[in-house]
């Protein structure tokens, strides 16, 4: 319950309130309320370290491989939550810049469609949550994982994974599917709360 009201200090303007006694699953209903008229920030992964490391010792090949792997991983995800995903407004940044989030600023670093740093994007709702590629638990694949904006994953009730469903999950190379089935659970729990 401590790592919620991380996410809900955020919201102070928000017409609705979390009472002080409000159990787990009371918290997760406030969330996926607030989240409606709130945002989803994506955060890329970049693995700029490994890359820097591998030019420093001169593997420019393995470096630029890996470089280029990233970045269609970050367009397939950009592009599936463009195409798939209506649940609440979304926003991308690359981890990289996850100090500046964590700093409390808005705008900056936030990235187009292109994957550029584009100063005119800023945050303008007053709650969101951070979803990023992951495996919270110990699945086969890697899923699209929802953390607080603390970087603490939420748990159930609320739906803080999806994954592409059987058999695709086995494979898990579809973003759409997955970023489909996370806008579904997103909606569907979004209706229980109400």
């Amino acid at each position: 319950m401590i790592a919620l009201f991380s996410v809900i200090t955020f919201s102070v303007t928000a017409q609705e309130t979390l009472p002080v006694n409000a159990t787990w699953k009371d918290s997760a209903r406030f969330c996926i309320r607030q989240l409606k008229g709130g945002a989803i920030l994506v955060r890329l992964h970049t693995r700029a370290e490994a890359i820097a490391k591998l030019r420093t010792i001169g593997n420019t090949r393995d470096a630029n491989t890996i470089e280029s792997i990233q970045q269609e991983e970050n367009n397939e995800i950009v592009q599936a939550f463009r195409k798939e995903f209506d649940f609440c407004k979304v926003y991308f940044f690359f981890s990289d810049s996850t100090d500046a989030l964590l700093s409390g600023k808005h705008s900056g670093f936030l990235l187009n469609d292109s994957l550029q740093i584009d100063p005119s994007i800023s945050v303008k709702e007053n709650f969101f949550l951070i979803a990023e590629k992951g495996n919270p638990t110990s699945l086969l694949s890697e899923t699209i994982v929802i953390l607080d904006q603390s970087l603490k994953q939420l748990k159930p009730p609320f739906p803080y994974y999806a994954q592409e469903p059987f058999p695709g999950s086995l494979v898990a190379t579809n973003w759409e599917e997955k970023v489909k089935a996370l806008n579904k659970k997103l909606i569907l729990f979004y209706r229980k709360s109400l």
